[in-house]
């Protein structure tokens, strides 16, 4: 239950961060990535120092670590900043379902493979389901580019950032939670991805653009993009929570509920149009977790049954 709740929370804050990433399009997108990480290591730095001074233990085994940096890597350049080139290309409706579908299917597979986690009957029929919605919310028409964008990427390349980022997160995900059971607190290991990211990203976009051209961000931008790091930061604790009590494929498909949020915040914040294809896909969506929801419930009762015998 409580990784239910985690899970259903945690997507509701990348909804909301979504959203103020896509009010930064125009920016450039490893500039908002490398903001979006600094909030990590701003709250949870002064924290693990707190939590050394009192002794309290940050991790019993460190052999995960260096693979952990590895993916943290890819996480926040393929994961964090093709993401945002995604929204300026294709719009909020697109990128988030594009985004879900790929995580889902790689958190399926990568479960499997790397964890041993079993996908069940209504599992797969979940995720058919689900991967249906997106098929149809990705469909061609329904991605709009922003307005305020200045990129000249086609839609395609648009989209593929978007299947990228997905993959990326679904990699994270699984390489995340065996790091938290090989001995390493859910705290260190935020920590650990919020550092990686502002100092690779950070140092990438100084090289990048210079200090000159960063300067000239507007000051809103700035206030916004560190809103999206804020929310996010919450999001990845609720995330993080959710990994440690829930299958990778259940907190995935939970998570999947951003792509109704995704497409209701893209009509009623950015006056993005009503079609048969997003009423449908938003109701597929529904459907889709309400299945993985009802075989959970099973699963769980059958558990009970079996534990009065």
């Amino acid at each position: 239950m409580a990784g239910a709740v985690f899970g259903a929370g945690s997507a509701v804050l990348y909804t909301a961060a979504n959203v103020a990433l896509r009010k930064c399009v125009g920016v450039d997108p490893f500039l908002v990535a490398a903001v979006k990480a600094a909030p990590t290591v701003i709250v949870l730095g002064p924290l693990l120092g707190w939590m050394l001074f009192r002794g309290m233990t940050v991790m019993t085994s460190g052999r995960m670590i260096p693979r952990f940096i590895a993916v943290a890597l890819i996480g926040q350049f393929v994961g964090n900043a093709a993401f945002q080139v995604a929204l300026e290309v294709i719009g909020l409706a697109a990128s988030v379902p594009i985004t879900l579908g790929v995580l889902i299917i790689g958190g399926a597979v990568l479960g499997r493979v790397v964890l041993g986690e079993p996908v069940r009957v209504t599992t797969i029929v979940a995720i058919t389901t689900l991967i249906a919605a997106i098929v149809i919310l990705s469909s061609p028409g329904e991605s709009t580019m922003p307005p305020e964008s200045t990129s000249k990427l086609s839609p395609l390349v648009g989209a593929l950032c978007a299947a990228a980022s997905g993959a990326a997160y679904a990699l994270f995900g699984v390489v995340m939670r065996q790091t938290m059971n090989g001995g390493v607190t859910a705290t260190l290991t935020m920590f650990i991805s919020g550092l990686v990211g502002t100092i690779s990203l950070w140092s990438f976009t100084m090289f990048r653009l210079g200090p000159e051209v960063i300067a000239m961000t507007d000051p809103d931008q700035w206030i916004i993009m560190s809103s999206a790091g804020f929310l996010n930061f919450a999001a990845f604790v609720a995330l993080s929570y959710a990994l440690k009590a829930l299958p990778v494929v259940a907190v995935n498909l939970i998570n999947a509920s951003q792509v109704a949020m995704a497409a209701i915040a893209g009509v009623m914040i950015f006056a993005e149009p009503i079609t048969s294809s997003l009423v449908t896909g938003i109701a597929l969506t529904f459907l889709g977790l309400s299945i993985l929801a009802t075989g959970r419930k099973k699963k769980l009762s059958i558990q009970r049954f079996k534990g009065n015998q």
